[in-house]
């Protein structure tokens, strides 16, 4: 990109326009968002990058003229189609008609409780003028094949609980789209998607604004995915516009190799099995949704203190697969079990701990950081009152947050932030296996592999094993040992890392290599086996 500063899109035509714009905590402190301003023209894309916490979710949400609790507007203004979207009144007249907001967590914006059919077919009703039910049941049918889904009456009623999750982010992409909107605020829109589906969804957006006349706003840790997809990108640091211009070239994905610049490294990354004998391992591992069976016959062995990497398109089980580890999802057939020397028997509970992919639904939207931290101090580690307020900070601070998180709650976090917090409360039940799921793609690549470098440090300390449950297979062939392939609730192919993300033999595999910028992932020397 080029340019510095605050420069300014075309203003001819805007949709949106933003003028000096700062933001800050109500209770005083400094600004998280610093006179920022910004011209958003009719068929144009802007990209918003930038790391975790630098203040990208806070602009783009001020276009629905909405800001994260206990933050307020301290000076500037935001226009929306000429209007104030700050104005309760101008609000309701925008969302959804005019602007529409689609999340990096789409199932936390369906009820789990309606089928997907009723739920867009409220969004048609409120939003445009089909009121009788021929109409509405043909737009919704016209929305589904939109987004590349089955318009057909079994798909139209499923729960959000029995998609997957690109399935689950495109009938929210549906549902923004109901009453056709001028402008699209797309917030990390690809996070949490394997590469296949962010591919596909980079395809579907395209065809979405196609049209050249609606607007859009991308909010992504992604700088290629940008670079793909936007006209014009700002990039933001600390709260500010320090960079705005044409997007570079589209970048292919290059794997990493070598050690990363800052992070701790295990010189020998197989040095905790020599110390902690035994580990997680399943035998003909089979589990159930309701009548669905969405993993068969799962056998499978992670060496204590090894760190395996699970794999697979999106809706291939490994989420399910993950909570079963946990013991948050019971099997329906078949066995999970832990074994260490010394270990307690029947302590699967604390030894494993999943960290969860969505770190909203993750932590209590009412409770302090503070809170969420000391609770299993407390709970399950005995710790009293004083020492439980020292521990947590000492938690914050390796997941490299500061103490002033303590007395925030979840909403005046960013995502980041969130995921963060999630992953210290999870080492505060000082567990002996840590199944992550997904923990880092709401993450800036910087942030995230700080937090995978923080893995990697506990492990060589402390002997975790670590499940890696990812569709960055760059990150699997940094991090890993070995790595398993899921697909329909199968394991269709696992072995050490560099032989399945450098010769792989099944299609699957090949698929996802391919779609991640392949054939070949090159894999650090140190994880060849």
């Amino acid at each position: 990109m080029t340019g510095r500063m605050t420069a300014r899109l075309p203003e001819a035509g805007s949709i949106a326009e933003i003028s000096g714009l700062t933001l800050g905590p109500a209770a005083g402190g400094p600004p998280v968002l610093h006179d920022a301003c910004l011209s958003l023209p009719r068929g144009q894309v802007l990209g918003i990058v930038g790391r975790s916490g630098s203040g990208k979710s806070s602009l783009a949400y001020s276009l629905l003229g909405h800001v994260r609790p206990g933050l307020e507007v301290r000076a500037g203004t935001v226009r929306m189609a000429g209007l104030d979207p700050f104005d309760r009144a101008n609000a309701r007249r925008l969302r959804g008609r005019v602007v529409s907001f689609l999340g990096q967590d789409p199932a936390s914006s369906l009820n789990p409780a309606l089928r997907i059919g009723t739920q867009i077919a409220e969004a048609v009703r409120l939003r445009t003028s089909a009121k009788g039910a021929n109409d509405v049941r043909a737009r919704v049918e016209e929305l589904l094949v939109s987004v590349r889904l089955p318009p057909d009456r079994a798909f139209r009623r499923r729960l959000p609980g029995q998609l997957s999750g690109g399935q689950a982010q495109r009938v929210a992409l549906a549902v923004a789209l109901a009453g056709t909107p001028r402008l699209l605020v797309l917030d990390e829109p690809t996070s949490g998607l394997d590469p296949v589906l962010a591919d596909g969804m980079r395809g579907l957006l395209a065809e979405v604004l196609s049209d050249g006349d609606r607007a859009a706003l991308l909010v992504s840790h992604d700088p290629a995915w940008i670079a793909s997809m936007a006209d014009q990108v700002i990039c933001l640091e600390g709260g500010r516009i320090v960079e705005s211009g044409k997007p570079e070239a589209p970048l292919s994905v290059r794997p990493f190799v070598g050690s990363p610049a800052g992070g701790p490294r295990s010189e020998n990354p197989r040095v905790a099995t020599a110390v902690a004998v035994g580990g997680l391992s399943t035998r003909g591992l089979g589990a159930d949704h309701g009548r669905v069976s969405v993993l068969h016959d799962i056998s499978l062995t992670v060496p204590a203190g090894s760190c395996t990497a699970v794999v697979g398109p999106s809706g291939s089980g490994k989420t399910t697969l993950a909570r079963c580890l946990a013991g948050l999802h019971p099997p329906a057939r078949g066995s999970v079990e832990w074994r260490e020397v010394g270990a307690e028997r029947g302590r699967r509970g604390a030894s494993v701990q999943l960290v969860a992919q969505d770190a909203r639904g993750a932590l209590n939207p009412r409770e302090s950081v503070s809170r969420a931290l000391t609770r299993p101090l407390r709970g399950v580690r005995r710790r009293s009152a004083q020492e439980a307020s020292h521990e947590a900070v000492r938690l914050l601070g390796l997941v490299g947050l500061d103490a002033d998180v303590l007395a925030r709650r979840p909403g005046e976090l960013s995502g980041g932030q969130r995921q963060r917090v999630v992953l210290a409360r999870t080492l505060a039940a000082e567990p002996r296996v840590l199944v992550c799921d997904e923990i880092t793609s709401a993450l800036d690549p910087e942030t995230a592999s700080g937090v995978l470098d923080l893995l990697d440090s506990l492990r060589r300390t402390l002997g975790l094993t670590v499940v890696m449950v990812t569709h960055d297979l760059a990150a699997a062939a940094r991090r890993a040992e070995r790595v398993v392939v899921l697909d329909a609730g199968r394991v269709v192919e696992a072995g050490p890392v560099d032989r399945v993300l450098v010769t792989p033999e099944h299609p699957v595999t090949r698929g996802l290599l391919a779609s991640s910028g392949g054939p070949v992932l090159a894999v650090p020397e140190e994880r060849r086996v």
